[in-house]
């Protein structure tokens, strides 16, 4: 349980990151910010791609399960950020996301 429980938090990590640097130079570009918000982005966006090294198994493996994970992210990121709630059938998607991470990723092999 506890390894679940850490590579969840390197998912999550990860998609914060990701999430957040991909923010940053949306914000320089599309919003007209100041550079420091691209090159900030960008390494942000670096340790990103660091971080899903840590966890136990393959690249394909891990970036799949990372996908929904990234998914509720991107939805929690939109309340939060946003100020946009997901509607129900946003919700549906990501349940079904999980269950499918929980599957490749979780079960016993």
């Amino acid at each position: 349980m506890n390894d679940i429980i850490i590579s969840l938090g390197l998912f999550f990590l990860a998609a914060l990151f990701e999430i957040g640097g991909g923010y940053l130079v949306w914000l320089w570009l599309r919003e007209n910010k100041k550079i420091v918000f691209g090159v900030l982005g960008g390494l942000t966006l670096a340790i990103y791609g660091i971080i899903p090294t840590f966890q136990h198994a393959n690249f394909g493996r891990v970036y799949a399960a990372y996908g929904g994970i990234f998914i509720v992210s991107s939805l929690i990121w939109g309340m939060l950020v946003d100020k946009k709630n997901p509607d129900k059938f946003e919700i549906i998607g990501a349940f079904i996301a999980l269950v499918g991470v929980f599957i490749m990723y979780y079960t016993p092999r």
